[in-house]
């Protein structure tokens, strides 16, 4: 029998294998490396920090003065912040927090910085294009997309309704 160490919640280490590979406790799939896990700990840490700190003091600073769309903005950002303190535990179970985060940067880049930008005018500094495009990359690279296929397109899908039981 193979001597196992229980890393965290979501993977468990064989000590034989090399120490940078996991095997999710879910059977069949792929192994994830830790580095992965890691790096996306410390970007879900970053976006706890960072952005939840910016998006609080916003808040607290002056909610009551915004227009509607600049307050759903600031309250969308700040519930990611506090979705991104279960990453930090839980990596791979919030995944999906980070397919969001590169999906709203990359239309922001393209639908409104990038026209602009082709136009020769100033980018919006709402969000800054620089830091969204090393985001991007850097997630692009750190999110185990085998395992991204694995667990939202290769499971089966849910039933749409349940079959009638005979009675």
């Amino acid at each position: 029998m193979k001597n196992k160490s229980v890393v965290d919640n979501e993977s468990v280490c064989v000590r034989n294998k090399p120490a940078n590979q996991c095997h999710s406790i879910q059977k069949g799939a792929p192994a994830v490396a830790l580095w992965k896990t890691w790096g996306l700990r410390l970007i879900f840490a970053a976006m706890v920090i960072v952005l939840g700190s910016k998006q609080l003091s916003y808040i607290l600073e002056g909610a009551s003065e915004w227009s509607r769309w600049r307050g759903l903005g600031h309250s969308m950002l700040f519930a990611l912040a506090l979705f991104a303190i279960g990453g930090v535990f839980r990596p791979l179970t919030f995944l999906p927090i980070m397919l969001y985060e590169i999906v709203w940067k990359l239309v922001w880049l393209i639908v409104v910085a990038l026209p602009p930008f082709l136009a020769g005018q100033d980018v919006p500094n709402i969000v800054n294009a620089k830091a969204s495009i090393i985001g991007i990359v850097v997630l692009i690279v750190l999110i185990p997309w085998r395992y991204v296929w694995w667990k939202y397109f290769s499971q089966p899908i849910e039933p749409w309704r349940r079959k009638k039981r005979l009675k």
